[in-house]
């Protein structure tokens, strides 16, 4: 985003023809719909329109200049409806207090940030407020849907307020109370960071100090050993004839640098020719001729030694060259440890930077080109932390928000360490619920089962009883008896039993041995209520029969 007071007074560049044209003077806002319109370049005059740039017409805003396609990119604002009611309405922003909806003061309005491609306002600076920074005064008002605006003062919604207060969200805003326990150990972490930073640095250092030290004693060792072995040569070409000396140089230096090097140099002693006469006096300037004569009679060599030429002139331009590329990998080897150095804080800080979101920036961050990440004042939000991480200046920005990178990366381990606690807390949580709604079902199952098993056990006693004696007399609550000594079970005494509660007195009293039946043993007195009797109607009932029991 941008500021506009960032924008105010840049030049207008054409992209056509690289011109100068105008400067903006002002920024046309549209408060209705939160949208920034275009800027101003020239006001209305009393014969004149006022002059505008739309911002569809703006094809990049820099930290020097606004470029725009052409001249015909600034418009006279009736061309532009919409740029035509904001100025007519001619509301000035500036000095605006604001204030919400239930009255809260939130501060003078004194500058704005946009987006530059979309128009879209994202925030207000004001002076003073609720919100204020303690040193600078300011704060970020984040920008409603519509600004209200009235005579006196601009209205926005209860959210803006709530949107402007400092928060530390997510699981860390709700473990933030047990923060003090680990403040000891983040501190050691911060303090064992601190100090492996420091060594790496150190490390570096020597390692690059080393290499530097070698190769300076390098280079002056083999110094020295050529000029040694250039002393030891000059004590022997003292001594070697002529040949030899004119060989050696002629090998060291080719000779038509030799004859380019002598033509304009005086000679520093007499120059003899192999006769022994004088080709040049000391002190004499060498020509062309002369030159040209030393080489026709084999003396040039001799002729650029008395000129003052090196014998070692190339071989110290070659180890120039050779110290020069090895300082250039050294130097390249240093930058690349440095890169590799910056891509492990950036890793770090992009670890570490969702953090930073729901606290509120102390100083502005920008980017390389001058676009504002964060103004100071603001909450940072998801929208922020996108442009940082866009931008790369994820590490400025937990600076600004009063986050150090070993505090931020501590805090992160330590949320990583609390949301892994939480998730196997519930984890847990959701493992003793299925455990127990499991146990239940089990329950509910054995119940089940239980209830079928009872009821088939008692189905099958009756089926067992149906048909045999009772080894005592069984009453019912009221003391009438269903069934007598020695009597056969029925279905209508299972019945009876069951309506009066005494089944299980009945089925327990069952005569469970084969009997031997006799037609008086055991044999009551009387028949029961169930007992099968003779009735007067003619129809024949077995008898009960008495039963012996062995």
């Amino acid at each position: 985003m941008r500021k506009g007071s960032d924008v105010i007074d840049k030049v207008v560049v054409t992209s056509d023809k690289g011109q100068k044209i105008q400067r903006i003077l002002d920024l046309i806002f549209d408060h209705k719909r939160n949208q920034l319109l275009g800027f101003l370049v020239e006001e209305k005059g009393l014969f004149r329109d006022a002059k505008v740039i739309p911002l569809q017409e703006v094809q990049a805003i820099g930290s020097d200049a606004i470029i725009v396609k052409s001249k015909e990119s600034v418009v006279k604002a009736h061309r532009v409806p919409a740029i035509k009611e904001i100025l007519h309405q001619n509301i000035v922003l500036r000095g605006t207090r604001i204030l919400t909806t239930e009255g809260l003061y939130l501060g003078g309005l004194v500058d704005l940030f946009f987006d530059e491609h979309s128009g879209l306002v994202e925030g207000y600076e004001v002076s003073g407020g609720v919100f204020a920074d303690a040193y600078s005064g300011r704060s970020f008002v984040p920008a409603p849907k519509a600004l209200t605006i009235g005579d006196d003062v601009a209205f926005v919604p209860p959210e803006t307020a709530q949107m402007m207060e400092e928060q530390v969200g997510g699981i860390r805003g709700a473990v933030q109370a047990t923060e003090d326990r680990f403040q000891e150990s983040a501190q050691t972490a911060n303090r064992r960071l601190q100090s492996a930073s420091q060594n790496a640095g150190e490390q570096l250092q020597s390692s690059v100090e080393n290499v530097n030290r070698r190769l300076q004693s390098a280079s002056q060792n083999a110094g020295e050993q050529l000029q040694a072995a250039t002393d030891a040569t000059s004590s022997k070409l003292q001594d070697l004839n002529r040949n030899a000396s004119a060989s050696l140089t002629n090998n060291l230096v080719d000779p038509a640098e030799q004859k380019l090097y002598v033509i304009g140099k005086h000679v520093e002693r007499d120059v003899l020719t192999p006769d022994g006469s004088v080709l040049l006096l000391q002190g004499q300037e060498v020509t062309l001729v002369d030159a040209e004569a030393a080489a026709r009679m084999g003396i040039l060599d001799e002729l650029y030694r008395a000129t003052g030429g090196s014998l070692t002139a190339n071989i110290s331009r070659n180890l120039q060259a050779a110290t020069e590329s090895t300082s250039n990998r050294i130097g390249s080897a240093t930058m690349s440890s440095a890169a590799n150095l910056r891509h492990s804080v950036n890793g770090l800080a992009a670890q570490a930077i969702q953090q930073v979101r729901g606290r509120r920036v102390l100083q502005t961050v920008r980017a390389d080109d001058g676009l504002i990440i964060a103004a100071s004042g603001q909450i940072v939000t998801e929208s922020v932390l996108a442009r940082a991480q866009t931008y790369g200046k994820q590490a400025e920005l937990l600076n600004a928000a009063g986050l150090a990178l070993a505090t931020a990366v501590r805090s992160t381990t330590s949320d990583t360490w609390l949301e892994t606690k939480v998730q196997l807390r519930q984890g847990a949580s959701v493992a003793q619920e299925n455990l127990n709604t499991f146990w239940q079902a089990l329950k509910q199952k054995a119940e089940m089962l239980q209830r079928h098993s009872t009821r088939a056990m008692r189905k099958q006693r009756i089926e067992q009883a149906l048909g045999r004696p009772v080894t005592r007399v069984i009453l019912d609550p009221e003391d009438n008896v269903i069934l007598n000594v020695g009597e056969l079970i029925t279905h209508r005494a299972v019945r009876q039993a069951e309506e009066g509660g005494v089944l299980n007195i009945l089925l327990s009293s069952v005569y469970i041995k084969e009997p031997e039946i006799s037609g008086q043993e055991l044999r009551a007195q009387e028949h029961g209520m169930a007992a099968l009797s003779h009735h007067d109607n003619g129809r024949s009932q077995l008898e009960s029969k008495s039963i012996s029991v062995n």
